[in-house]
């Protein structure tokens, strides 16, 4: 990803994409270079196990044509992934690992219709950190170590955001500048927290209290005069409803157990002669406490940290828009997770709600020129489903979800040296045999080049590695079509060309979307 270009006083633009194929010597992804690698070994191991001739010949040859069709990627993925992909799924449904329910459920505990799972199989080893009698119970710290990865702790926020309205140019720019400097200082070596993930959620706003407002004042007047302004208020408010978005956002810190967190960990043990966890809960509030008062600097309003209610309704909340986001009484870790069903086309939620969850690919953000509000489209102005004979009109319900991992300066710094370098060469070896291409290879050399520039020594930039996410639900599955067609299109204003729909996947895919910083692999410049 490249950083900021632009810097005036009127306009701040920034270029995500670029990134348009793979760097390397050949192009090709990592798993595909080790299946040829190993066709090949074998290939040559077969020949001499066989002795030689013309059938040693053919039956290699043969295995290499097998291999390179079944692995390359033409057109999309390659028959092999396919194949991989077919596999994973007849396993998991046969293991009934995409069903889960919740024990208030009519089939919990059924033969033949619950796994039995205590938790949903995609959560993994994810639980919350005890912190009972150290100090810090109103601290709410989730530990999740499953396979392939370091542990990391995650501690969730809930941002106010950014007012609207008469906003300048200028007033975007400045805040967007701000966020740039909080996650900068967030990158940098003193810093424990080595990611973030942004989450947008947009929900019906829920008219009951206002109306129920209305209804007291104009019952404590007793004029009966005011019966027809009501009853036109009231169509005012049915007519507006389906117009009328929540709009919460939410920022999840990741703190990755290092040896330098065990370290501060134990030092803030020993002091208050205290157990391991206590000093991890000391250590990652004192982490949060900065961000927290960084985010407010950057003009974010009011943030506040999450305890376990709080936290455990806006997971239920996300899952199922049956439940409020603010309604947190009795949410506990144990009892936040709705039942679902996984299928292709969408996982069912509670057996009413249709969620389908989708994945933007860097390479599918234009390589333009953004600015500010280059997503806004997506995030606010998602037009509502005008319903039909069966179906009241509503809004978009989405959410909208933004990992990111931070790169140090100087890993960033070499990245970006080898990519211009490795750039230019492919450049200067095209233009050497005479060929003409389509523009691909200009662009990632302008990508390169931009990285290399805005990292520069001194600059106080460091790298991002980042992905998005988007979860679309609706009532039923024709009202969810419908969903994901008008999010397509607001999408596409948003300079993003494609959403790759995780067919067979959505109920994985969606813990992708919840505040449990999900949804990016570990690199090994972001490790």
């Amino acid at each position: 990803m490249s950083t900021d270009t632009t810097h005036d006083s009127v306009q701040r633009t920034s270029i995500l994409g670029g990134e348009i194929a793979r760097r390397g010597m050949t192009g090709v992804a990592v798993p595909v270079l080790i299946a040829w690698s190993a066709a090949l070994v074998l290939g040559v191991i077969g020949y001499f196990v066989i002795g030689g001739g013309t059938l040693a010949v053919g039956m290699v040859a043969a295995l290499y044509i097998t291999v390179f069709l079944t692995t390359f990627e033409f057109n999309g993925p390659s028959y092999a992934a396919w194949k991989l992909h077919t596999l994973r799924r007849v396993t998991r449904m046969r293991r009934g690992e995409h069903v889960f329910r919740h024990p208030s459920d009519p089939a919990f505990g059924q033969p033949g219709l619950d796994p039995g799972w205590e938790y949903p199989v995609p959560l993994g080893r994810t639980e919350p950190l005890d912190v009972a009698g150290t100090g810090l119970d109103e601290m709410f710290i989730v530990r999740t170590a499953n396979p392939g990865e370091r542990p990391y702790y995650t501690v969730v926020l809930a941002v106010q955001g950014l007012a609207g309205g008469l906003r300048t140019d200028a007033a975007w720019a400045s805040t967007s500048d701000k966020f740039g400097k909080f996650a900068a200082s967030l990158a940098k070596q003193t810093s424990l927290i080595r990611g973030l993930q942004m989450l947008h959620r947009s929900i019906p706003a829920d008219l009951t209290m206002h109306e129920d407002w209305v209804e007291q004042r104009v019952e404590a007047l007793g004029d009966m005069r005011l019966k027809a302004p009501v009853a036109s208020y009231g169509n005012l408010l049915d007519t507006m409803r389906p117009h009328t978005e929540e709009h919460r956002a939410y920022v999840v810190l990741k703190i990755p157990q290092t040896d330098l967190l065990d370290a501060a960990a134990f030092r803030a043990a020993g002091g208050k002669n205290a157990r391991y966890e206590g000093g991890v809960a000391q250590v990652i509030r004192d982490e949060t406490m900065r961000a927290v008062s960084r985010l407010v600097s950057a003009g974010f309003g009011r943030v506040e940290v999450l305890g376990e209610q709080r936290t455990c309704a806006v997971i239920r909340a996300f899952i199922d828009p049956t439940y409020r986001l603010d309604r947190h009484q009795g949410a506990r870790w144990s009892n936040c997770w709705p039942s679902y069903i996984g299928g292709t086309d969408s996982a069912v939620i509670s057996g009413r709600w249709h969620t389908r969850v989708g994945v933007i690919p860097p390479a599918s953000i234009e390589p333009v020129e953004l600015g500010p509000l280059w997503l806004a489209p997506l995030l606010t102005y998602v037009a509502p489903d005008p319903g039909d004979d069966d179906t009241a009109p509503s809004p978009t319900i989405r959410t909208i979800s933004v990992r990111m991992d931070f790169v140090r300066d100087r890993v960033a710094r070499d990245i970006a040296a080898k990519d211009f370098t490795q750039d230019l060469a492919a450049q200067a070896t095209q233009e050497k045999k005479g060929k003409t291409g389509d523009g691909s290879s200009e662009v990632m050399t302008s990508a390169s080049a931009r990285r290399r520039e805005d990292l520069k020594p001194g600059s106080g930039h460091h790298g991002v590695i980042y992905s998005m996410t988007i979860a679309v639900t609706g009532r039923d599955e024709d009202d969810l079509e419908r969903a994901c067609m008008r999010v397509t299109e607001a999408a596409d204003a948003s300079a993003i060309k494609t959403i790759d729909w995780q067919d067979d996947n959505h109920d994985v895919a969606l813990f992708a979307t919840l505040p449990l910083g999900r949804g990016l692999a570990v690199t090994r410049s972001s490790k």
